[in-house]
């Protein structure tokens, strides 16, 4: 083959990889973008790939504002007073969530509970300190039952992704059954395995919850997040890091990138 003949080819094959360059440049991968950037709020989602490992996520966090020795929502020794649920409730408690400790589980009674709540409004606690307070990170467990947990939302705005009931998007009744806290965690059971619905607090999008959703305790003001996802266009962002950056603020982490959302006090209605 002599040089004419190897320069037509060489022309030939560039020509040929400009044509699929282009044609790529109007593919999914475009309209993805086009998906991106048309998100609203979430606007300043990162593309996967352009996403840190996990570690080096963790290592830029910002420290949350409140302090570690801050004064806890929970009285000294309360645990001890509490009884423990009835056998029933702590077989089926176990059978719901994974490794809890049933022989440290205390029932809340409806006194106790809202006492916890009139604490953190007296202090202009906001949901995720009230959460991650030192006594959630102790080896006792709280146990809240669904007639408490209805009677707290409907006397305190409490600001947070998991909403005690509701509608699904197919229009199904959806019920929180069951709220544990302590142990280092903070399980919300419902009535359904997996479903989308609104939060009213929190109305740009629809969310995917799964039937236990699982906040583990990292420290003040920092919780990692299991079973919650935001549908953004065909998207579904998997929420997997809360921390209060200051009173006001708080940074959600997603598999998708991060936003700044505003932290309110917990108030009573």
């Amino acid at each position: 083959m002599n040089r004419l003949s190897l320069a037509a080819l060489a022309a030939a094959f560039a020509a040929g990889l400009a044509a699929s360059t282009a044609s790529a440049q109007t593919g999914p991968a475009a309209r993805m973008d086009a998906v991106l950037g048309a998100s609203g709020d979430f606007s300043g989602i990162t593309r996967l790939e352009q996403i840190p490992a996990p570690s080096v996520v963790a290592a830029a966090a910002v420290v949350p504002a409140a302090p570690d020795s801050a004064a806890s929502v929970v009285p000294p020794g309360l645990w001890s007073t509490l009884a423990a649920p009835d056998a029933a409730t702590l077989s089926w408690l176990s059978s719901r969530i994974p490794g809890l400790d049933a022989a440290a589980v205390r029932q809340l009674t409806p006194a106790d509970a809202d006492a916890l709540f009139a604490t953190a409004v007296q202090s202009a606690t906001s949901p995720l300190g009230f959460f991650s307070d030192p006594a959630f990170r102790s080896t006792n467990i709280y146990y809240i039952p669904k007639d408490v947990i209805a009677a707290l939302f409907s006397r305190y705005v409490i600001r947070v992704l998991t909403p005690p009931s509701g509608t699904t998007t197919n229009g199904q009744p959806f019920t929180m059954q069951a709220l544990v806290i302590g142990g280092g965690r903070i399980e919300a059971l419902y009535d359904r395995n997996s479903f989308s619905a609104g939060n009213p607090m929190f109305p740009d999008y629809t969310y995917q919850f799964a039937g236990l959703v699982t906040e583990t305790i990292n420290g003040p003001g920092d919780l990692s997040v299991s079973g919650v996802a935001i549908h953004v266009g065909f998207l579904t962002p998997q929420v997997q890091r809360i921390v209060q950056l200051s009173a006001t603020q708080a940074r959600v982490d997603t598999n998708y990138g991060s936003r700044v959302k505003p932290v309110s006090a917990i108030t009573r209605r």
